[in-house]
């Protein structure tokens, strides 16, 4: 049975994550599932339990409470079962030493989140032109 492409978005604003499900849904031409999480104990839940195997990107804000993107990161390339899976940075942080950090993990691509709806889908629209295979 084949599944629909999966895009695991941890992010923790629910304003956010609508305009984000929003962007795919007219970035995307393809069928593709958006599954969100709201922090990094969530997506490592999900990773290690079913996700590990249909994960095509995971979405990560660095910005989130309990577990952070930054540890989730973390404990995700250091996971020989999920180090592969690409990641893609979406965040409100401008710390230079945040991209350095990301870029350190080998984080596929590293956006700050646009203020505009239009920028949002152009992202969007070039992630899954990248990503669904």
């Amino acid at each position: 049975m084949k599944t629909n492409p999966l895009f695991l978005i941890a992010e923790d604003d629910p304003d956010d994550q609508v305009l984000i499900q929003d962007a795919i849904k007219e970035a995307c031409t393809s069928m593709l599932e958006a599954h969100f999480v709201w922090d990094g104990f969530e997506l490592l839940d999900f990773l290690k339990t079913n996700g590990k195997y249909k994960t095509n990107l995971i979405v990560l804000d660095l910005n989130m409470p309990g577990k952070d993107g930054r540890t989730a990161l973390r404990e995700i390339k250091a996971d020989p079962n999920l180090a592969n899976i690409p990641i893609v940075i979406l965040t409100t942080s401008q710390n230079e030493l945040d991209f350095e950090y990301c870029q350190n993990y080998g984080v596929t691509e590293y956006h700050h989140k646009p203020n505009s709806m239009s920028e949002l889908k152009k992202i969007f629209h070039a992630l899954c032109a990248s990503y669904i295979i």
